[in-house]
């Protein structure tokens, strides 16, 4: 491995590293660029001849970081338009810049400096908290899968941020800096490597004898014939799963599967064939033989990951997705993936100790680059990975002895039981207290925190601080006429501790969930209801009624 160009590419890319582009061009050809329409028309995944985009000469480029590299110019270099469907624009357009496509004597000083003679500068104008790619991709370097370096960028044209002075362009010059598909990133993310081929999956793309005209090779690819890909979508349509399992890595496609489902990847792989790279990761024959293939997954295009308009969904349009989940076994295996990432990767204790402040760094960055509305719009990303847990254990099933917060959707408010505010009020030996919600404080407080455990056709939740069931009344009312939920002693008469976790806006038919669920009292079939019934205290209890609130696990 090149040891020098991969400390230089993670200085580059060191998240507190705020690189700063500044592109000289004439403006004549800067306007062409940033207005060029692709070859082919947007959204044409069906395009095969050649580049959508042209390169352009820029006078100059400089280079510098907050950190890495020190400032640095380099004359001649190409730019080029990128992105032809979701995030085009002419404003503040993706841009690809290759420092050494107009000049060799360009390649040796800028690989020696950042270790890469190329950069992706994307516009995140789908991603207004401008947070989806660099998180997500760390989420995916968590998982043990692919994954891109990346930091955020000012760009600036002729002097100017890009997208200053256009209408509509939010944040101008402020760019999300991605590590492209290129041989350090090989190198990287499969053990040195470099002699497999490369293939690229747009939307419609699928291991399929029809798309095989469609699918783009590469230029890192040993071999150009396509002689592995053919084998391997010849192979998968004679055996079907069996195929798959000997030309795909497929305990690798189970974990992206896994992967796209926690962020929400609608536009991936397994929801959309599209956004996604594909590497036989052997040394590559002109020839093969199904021992010369084995194919992995190399997520993309991840800036509309976490949105609030899309489910949790184990999406079956891929062919390689669609026989995962229809097998039995490799079903089971999916299933304990989940659970596996639900624990280790967005369970609780991983995202309060190393997912928060890691937002917290991003946060702070973008403040400071002036970014609107920036706050308020990383809180939504925060939230979505929360449910994110949730929707874990929702598809993958509530172990034993897990300790959760009870959050509402409205707020996340957490279900939290008193110690001191007996019903009835003032009672001197109490056996039964109130329950109520109150602001997360998201400090592992135990009266905030549930044991869910199975009990009979449900589940129980015990409080973690005083070891009292969750207990639903059917009698007892508030004096606002609302059945009492409260915490006493265990004892579920009358399955009064049985709880159903009911997934809300879900369908889990089609493993698609929203992390949502509603909590049902086996015993009343009464929802828990974070309401407005106050206690003597003046809190507000969470109580039973019909519809009930929508709630989920963290």
């Amino acid at each position: 491995m090149s040891a020098e160009q991969q400390a230089a590419l993670d200085a580059l890319y060191d998240l507190d590293n705020v690189v700063t582009v500044k592109i000289t061009m004439p403006q004549s050809e800067w306007d062409a660029t940033r207005t060029e329409e692709p070859a082919g028309g947007r959204c044409n995944f069906d395009w095969t001849d050649g580049s959508r985009y042209k390169w352009r000469k820029a006078t100059t480029v400089e280079i510098s970081g907050t950190k890495f590299p020190a400032q640095t110019t380099f004359t001649d270099v190409g730019i080029k338009k990128k992105s032809f469907c979701g995030s085009i624009d002419d404003r503040k357009p993706c841009l690809h810049v290759d420092f050494g496509k107009f000049t060799d004597a360009n390649e040796g000083p800028i690989e020696n400096l950042i270790g890469s003679r190329y950069l992706t500068l994307n516009n995140s104008i789908q991603d207004p908290a401008f947070i989806r790619q660099p998180l997500g991709y760390r989420l995916l370097g968590m998982a043990g899968l692919p994954h891109s370096r990346c930091n955020f960028v000012r760009v600036f044209v002729n002097g100017r941020p890009v997208g200053e002075g256009m209408p509509g362009v939010n944040a101008p010059g402020v760019y999300v800096n991605v590590e492209p598909i290129m041989k350090r990133y090989i190198e990287r993310n499969f053990s040195g490597n470099m002699k497999g081929n490369l293939y690229e999956i747009e939307h419609n793309d699928d291991f399929v004898r029809a798309r095989l005209p469609f699918i783009a090779t590469e230029s890192l690819s040993e071999f150009e014939n396509q002689a592995d890909l053919k084998l391997a979508i010849d192979h998968v349509a004679d055996h079907g799963i069996t195929g798959a399992a000997d030309v795909f890595d497929l305990e690798q496609f189970i974990r992206v599967y896994a992967m796209e489902f926690f962020l929400k990847h609608w536009d991936g792989y397994s929801n959309n064939t599209n956004n996604t790279y594909v590497y036989n990761d052997v040394a590559a024959v002109e020839n093969p033989a199904v021992d010369n293939v084995k194919f992995k997954l190399i997520p993309w295009g991840i800036d509309q990951t976490l949105r609030t308009d899309h489910r949790f969904k184990l999406g079956d349009t891929g062919l390689v997705a669609r026989l995962v989940r229809n097998d039995p076994g490799r079903r089971a295996q999916l299933i304990e993936q989940i659970r596996t990432y639900r624990r280790e990767i967005f369970g609780r204790e991983t995202q309060q100790q190393t997912l928060k402040p890691l937002i917290d760094q991003m946060e702070t960055l973008l403040v400071n680059l002036g970014v609107p509305d920036i706050v308020s719009q990383i809180a939504v990303v925060r939230q979505q990975l929360r449910l994110a847990e949730s929707a874990g254990y929702l598809c993958a099933g509530v172990p034993d002895n897990a300790e959760v917060y009870v959050l509402s959707e409205e707020g996340s408010a957490c279900l939290h039981a008193s110690n001191t505010e007996s019903i009835p009020a003032g009672t001197a030996a109490p056996l039964n207290f109130e329950v109520y919600h109150l602001p997360l404080r998201d400090d592992n407080d135990k009266s905030d925190l549930w044991l869910v455990n199975d009990l009979g056709s449900g589940k129980s939740f015990i409080s973690q601080a005083f070891g009292r069931a969750l207990h639903a009344s059917a009698t007892l009312t508030t004096p606002q006429g609302h059945n009492y939920l409260y915490t006493c002693p265990p004892s579920n008469t009358d399955h009064a501790e049985e709880f159903i976790v009911a997934p809300s806006a879900s369908v889990p038919a089609d493993f698609a969930y929203s992390g949502y669920f509603r909590l049902v009292s086996v015993r009343t079939n009464l929802k828990a209801t974070f309401g407005m019934d106050l206690t003597p205290a003046g809190r507000a209890r969470v109580h039973q009624e019909p519809v009930g609130s929508r709630v989920y696990f963290y």
